[in-house]
Formats: structure tokens, sequence, C-alpha cells
């Protein structure tokens, strides 16, 4: 009797839908099979971390060792799924605790609300404190043991993810970012979506939360990998994916160029991580780097609650403020280090040269030098513009790729060299604005398409290229067509096998020569949507420009009607942002410092909390 061909472990837990969709019998997700059960295993250990343990170490191992046998019939080959459809116990999850009294169900909700809002672990509802709290404000209520809580958030995260998915089927077009947090154990890469909602606004959603290990121990393709993994779980094909916005790793950067080559979509490096780079670059210069590790010493030295704080308060009275120090070496934190010590330098000096004759006082900081000091405030001089507009841009939810040349051009403005201006602060402008140049290819921006032009072109404040020549706006105006008619001709719905094919006639002489009514017809209707999209934007290029103010989503949504083919090419591109990470971190934290908020050491638990705290509009 011959042996049953022999099958992964994986499709223990998954079965064929068709030849290219398995269905996970957990969770019932539908995810997208590429001809390797990699996608599948890593979907279960991300997922269902709980049938990995009870399948053991044979899950975790590889695939392609690790088989299980299944009678399979004899047409079917080795890679296909098992027959059986029966689908894997889900964890147990209760009713809300309270029976039929509504009221002790709202608390149950109302407490794991607070858990996903807060950003809390779940062994707060086993605290003592917690539990006498909950004894006071609702004495009848028996709350659930932490288990229960484990199951119910992990029922919400599931119907979250549902919800996600039917609003992302609803899109033409999205775009994604991707980047590193700090997690409890290791590096998280998150995953984020970007569309344009049904009330036109731009909505972020976090697709997902998987720990990638340090640096050392991944790889470019693990990440494509997960990247790849999440896409297939999103039912998010080839061509709906305008962009991908990126933080600074290497094996970050490689695995987004291997997205494009897999997905054809653009990758774009964060604004925030490239601007802090531009930045930085002054700070290499012997004599400027030396100031600031000085300058991290003295800020260190007259930390609150030292001796030395207290002399410096004696000090400065009523205009002492606490001196910040540096902790994360990004730019805005040098520069805000750098404002506190300017703003106190007399009398830091004075605190100084008491605390020198102090006998008591063993460990003395030296002082800055003149020359130190007139580096510190060349710094705050030439960074104080450049630092007050990102802190306007992190304030905002989403700031567009759109708005990107317009944001660079001022702060170009803003490091323009002035007669006046002392040699340290020529350097540092001259410096910045280079590396910016090279950084953002300020010169590619002008000369030719790129995601971040056609994107303004597109949006309606910016839609005139004031930055641009004559001659450039009309190449950008051409690009702008030729990309608006691809994604048309994409889009047009092809013949299904349903539909009956046209009756054949005869052709006569004539015909040849002349050719058939139906190639005149295929081309007049091509010819006709070119000419109606010519139309559209030269129609386009003569409306009135937006106040900055204004929101050009609105504008589209006002206007669609009579802009049919630029309407849904706005929708892709607007939705695009200009930074990796939410705003308020891409441009004022060092991204390898940016932490996940949660104090929950459960990677798996971890997910769902960060899922449901950011996508609280599912």
């Amino acid at each position: 009797m011959a042996s049953s061909p022999k099958v992964s472990i994986v499709w223990k837990y998954f079965a064929k839908v068709n030849p290219k969709i398995t269905k996970c019998k957990v969770c019932q997700q539908e995810m997208r099979f590429y001809g390797s059960t990699t996608g599948m295993r890593h979907h279960l250990e991300r997922k269902h971390p709980y049938v990995v343990a009870m399948a053991g170490d044979t899950l975790s191992a590889s695939h392609a060792d690790v088989v299980l046998a299944y009678p399979v019939a004899d047409s079917e080959s080795s890679n296909t799924a098992p027959s059986t459809s029966s689908a894997v116990p889900l964890p147990r999850v209760l009713p809300l605790v309270g029976g039929g009294d509504q009221n002790m169900g709202a608390v149950t909700e109302a407490i794991l609300s607070c858990i996903t809002r807060d950003m809390l672990s779940l062994s707060i509802v086993d605290g003592v404190g917690f539990k006498e709290l909950l004894h006071v404000l609702k004495p009848t209520y028996q709350i659930p043991s932490m288990k229960y809580f484990e199951d119910l958030l992990r029922t919400k995260y599931m119907s979250g993810r549902t919800k996600l998915k039917t609003l992302i089927q609803d899109k033409e077009t999205v775009a994604l970012s991707c980047y590193t947090v700090v997690g409890a154990t290791s590096e998280a890469l998150v995953i984020m979506v970007h569309f344009v909602s049904s009330e036109h606004r731009v909505q972020s959603y976090i697709l997902s939360v998987s720990e990638i290990g340090e640096p050392d121990d991944r790889s470019a393709e693990d990440i494509l990998q997960l990247v790849l993994d999440n896409l297939s779980e999103y039912d998010i094909d080839e061509g709906m994916i305008s962009a991908v916005v990126h933080d600074d790793s290497k094996e970050m950067a490689e695995a987004m160029d291997l997205l494009k080559q897999a997905m054809n979509c653009d990758p774009m490096k964060c604004m925030g991580v490239l601007l802090n780079e531009c930045i930085s670059s002054a700070f290499v210069f012997p004599d400027i780097d030396g100031t600031i590790i000085a300058a991290r010493s003295i800020a260190s030295y007259f930390k609150p609650g030292t001796p030395a704080a207290a002399e410096l308060e004696k000090h400065a009275g009523q205009q002492y403020s606490i001196v910040q120090e540096d902790l994360t070496h990004h730019w805005t934190s040098i520069f805000e280090m750098c404002v506190s010590l300017a703003k106190q330098q007399q009398f830091i000096s004075a605190a100084i040269e008491v605390l020198k004759k102090d006998d008591e006082v063993k460990d003395v900081c030296l002082n800055l030098t003149d020359q130190q000091w007139e580096t510190i405030h060349a710094i705050v001089k030439v960074l104080m513009p450049l630092a007050r507009a990102v802190n306007v841009l992190a304030q905002e939810k989403f700031v567009s790729v759109s708005s990107l040349r317009a944001i660079l051009r001022s702060m170009e403005k803003k490091l323009e060299v002035e007669d006046d201006d002392p040699a340290s602060m020529r350097k540092l402008k001259e410096t910045i604005h280079a590396s910016m140049k090279e950084s953002f290819q300020l010169e590619a921006l002008l000369e030719k398409p790129t995601t971040s032009t056609i994107a303004a072109a597109l949006d309606p404040r910016h839609r005139t290229l004031k930055y641009h020549t004559p001659e450039q706006q009309r190449q950008m105006r051409n690009s702008l067509g030729h990309i608006v008619e691809s994604q048309r001709q994409q889009t047009e719905p092809e013949e299904t096998e349903d539909v009956a094919p046209p009756t054949k006639r005869r052709k006569s002489g004539m015909s040849d020569l002349l050719g058939s009514d139906s190639e005149d017809s295929d081309d007049e209707s091509q010819q006709r949507a070119c000419n109606r999209l010519e139309i559209e934007i030269q129609a386009y290029a003569l409306e009135k420009v937006m106040h900055k103010e204004s929101e050009p989503l609105e504008w589209w949504h006002i206007n669609e009607t009579r802009y049919q083919f630029l309407a849904p090419a706005a929708r892709g591109y607007l939705c695009i942002p200009c930074t990796a990470a939410l705003p308020r971190d891409a441009f004022t934290k060092n991204q390898s410092t940016i932490k996940s908020d949660s104090p929950e050491p459960n990677p798996d638990l971890v997910e769902c909390l960060v899922f449901l705290n950011h996508n609280k509009k599912l």
C-alpha cells in the first residue's frame, strides 16, 4: 500500500478556498496563497500564539522539514491542502459579565475600553486596589478574571480587523507606512494604511504591530514577508498601493525596494527622518560636536534636585527654568537643550564660579568657553525657525506629501545666509541647506515627476507648482496626464467569460481596406477619453488657487463631477503621508527611540491593545 503524501503541519489549521486563496480555520481569515506556507505560519504565530503553543516546536520549525500525513486524493500534489475543513476551536469567550443586567455588562465594556484607551496592562484587573475601587463604585459587580478579559480583547481585535478589511475593500487606492518601535522585549514593525474616507478626509489605521527582533536578528526578506502577509490578509492587491513611506533602517529600505518590485509601488523615506539627518549633518564638525558634548555635561550637571540646580535657582530667581537635557540625540532635543542653556548663560556661569569655591562640592563642571557659548547661540538662531515649523507640523494628525515641496521651500528660505551672519551661523546654514538639497533631491523635485510633485499638482493649494519654471510646469502637467490615463486603463473593467462574444461577420474586401466598425468605435472611445482628460487638465490649470488652510479633498468632492478622471487620482495621491510614524513622533523624536505605549509584556496582546487604541474609529 502506497504511503500517503506528506503535507506541512500548517495545513492542519488552513484550508484552500481555491488555488490562490487559503482560509484560517481558527479565525476564518482568508489569505492569498503564493505556493509557500511561510505566510500562513507567520499568521498563526502572530494571531494565534495559543495554537503555536499547542502544536509545540513543530510549528515553529521549518515547514519544509515538519510534516503530517493526511489521506490525500491521488490527483492532488503534496502542495495541496488537506481536504478536511473542520474549524479549529477558538479560545472560550464568555458573554459580558452581568447576565441580564445591562449595567453590569456595561461595566465590563467600560473596563476593557479603559484598558485599550489608556494602554494599560490586563493585569490591572487582578490588582487589589482596582478591585476595591470597583467595589466602591459598583458593590454588586463581580469582576471577571484576567483570562476572560484576554479573550474579550482578542474578540474585539478580530472584529476590528474584519471592519477594517471591509473599509479597505471599498477603496481604489491606499498608501502604506512602515516604521519600527521599541517594544517590551524587542523592536516591533508597525504597518499603517491611509486612504480617503467617505467623509472626504484622510483616515489612517494600524494594520498590525509585529515583533521583528533586534536589527542583527532580522533581514530585509523578513520585513518584506511580514508586509506581504498583511497585504494578503487585508486583500490589498498590486496596483492599489500608491506609495509606501518608511523609516531609515537599512533593512527597511532594502525591504521596501523589494516591495516595489513585488507590488509596483513607490517607496519614500520619512520626511522627519531625512530632516533629522540633514540638520544632524551640521553637528559633525569638531568644534560644533565638541560644543554639544560639553553642553550635555552642563545640562546633566544642573539637572533638577542637584546642589548645582539649587545654586542656579538662587542666581536666576524668577528667571530660573529647568535646564533641558539631550536624551534622544535628535536635533529637536539638542535644540531645546541649547535654548535652555542660552537663556540662562549668565546665571549658569555665576553658579559654576560659586560652586568652584565650595569645598563640600567635590565634582564641579567646567564652564563652556566663550567660543562654545557663541556656537550655542548660533545653533539656537539657525534652528529656531525650523523648530517652529516642525512644532506646527507635529501638531497635525496628517501631513500630506503634496505639501512637501512647499514646506521644504519655506525651510530653505530660513536657511539663506545673510551678510551679517557670523562664521558659525554661516557654516551651520550652508551645511544644513546642502544636505537638504542632496537628501530630498530638491533639483529632482523640479526637473522630473515624482510622487510628491504629482501629489502637489493634484492639490488645489499647490497646483500652480510656483517653484517650477513654465516649461517644468508644462512637463509636470503632461506627466500627470500620462499617469492618470495609465490608471484609468488599469481600472477599466475587463471582459468576463460570461459575456457572449459578438457574432462574427465575414469581412468584405472594403472592410479589410477601411477597417471594421468595431475598431473605429474602440479607437474613437479611446480618443474621446484622452480628449476629455486633456480638457480636464486644462480646466484644472485655470482654477483659482485654494487658501492654504483649506481642505483639498473637500474641494475635489465638490468638483468631482467636473473632473471625473482627475478626482480618483487626487484621492490616491493626497492620502500619501510625508512621515512614516505619526507627525508628533516623526518630527520630534529619534526614530530608534519611538516606543510602544503599552506596558503589556505579551507581544500578542500588545498588538491587540495598540490596534484598538489607535483604531478607535472602528
